[in-house]
Order: structure tokens, then sequence, then C-alpha cells
């Protein structure tokens, strides 16, 4: 596991956390013995206001004790005023990358990055998740 749920805070305008866990497993690749990689177990991607309300958070969590098993968005009190029904709803997503959610984060909340080449940097991370992932 990475990230221990505790909010971070993102340098930029808007005063957001970000929370971060990421679950994972160590596989060998099947018919290329010795070679490994690493697969996603679960991943939970949040984007909190200064306060810790959740604006938005991106959930997979296929083991859990959820019936809720596939990718999905939930957005929160932090999003503002929301109709109940949304407030409570597992919105469906496809599977998100961390760096899709931290691009995000950069592009749309105006994080400041740490990098001046993360856009590179997310692209070039991006393909190998693209091209090593075992399902989409």
């Amino acid at each position: 596991m990475i990230g221990d749920g505790s909010p971070v805070p993102l340098a930029g305008t808007g005063r957001l956390r970000l929370d971060f866990v990421h679950h994972y497993n160590v596989i060998e690749m099947p018919n290329q013995p010795g070679s490994w990689k690493v697969g996603t177990a679960a991943y939970f991607y949040a984007l909190n206001d200064s306060d810790d309300r959740e604006i938005l958070t991106y959930h997979w969590h296929p083991d859990g004790r959820s019936p809720i098993r596939f990718p999905h968005l939930h957005l929160g009190s932090g999003a503002g005023r929301l109709r109940l029904d949304l407030a409570a709803a597992h919105c469906p997503t496809g599977r998100i990358s961390i760096e899709e959610f931290l691009r995000l984060a950069i592009v749309d909340f105006r994080v400041e990055p740490l990098r001046q080449d993360w856009a590179d940097v997310f692209a070039e991370a991006q393909q190998d998740f693209e091209r090593w992932r075992t399902w989409s």
C-alpha cells in the first residue's frame, strides 16, 4: 500500500489537499519467468478542500466490503451544494491512473506542479501504464 489516507496540502491558489491510497501487488509476468510487474489492487484518489471536505474522489476497490466493484467517482460536500442522490452516487468511470488524477488537479484545479516538465513525465508514465495494464 502507498499512502496512509492522511491528506497532504498541495501548492496553488485553491488550498487543496490530496488524499491518496494505492493498494498494489507485485506479480510475475505470465510467460516471462523472472519478469515482474506491479498490479493495482485498489485505489482511492481524493481531492479535498482546505477544511478536508471531499470535492471529488475516484475509487476502485474490487475486493472490499462494498458491493460496488467497478471504478467510480464520488462528489462530496467540498464540491458545493449537491442533490442528495448525487452526493451518495457511485458515478461509473473507467479505470483512472494516478497520472490522470494529478493532471486533473494541475490543469483544472490549478495545483502548482513541483516540476516544469510534469506533463512530459506524466505522459511517459501514462504510456507505460497503458502498455502494461491488464484491463482498461
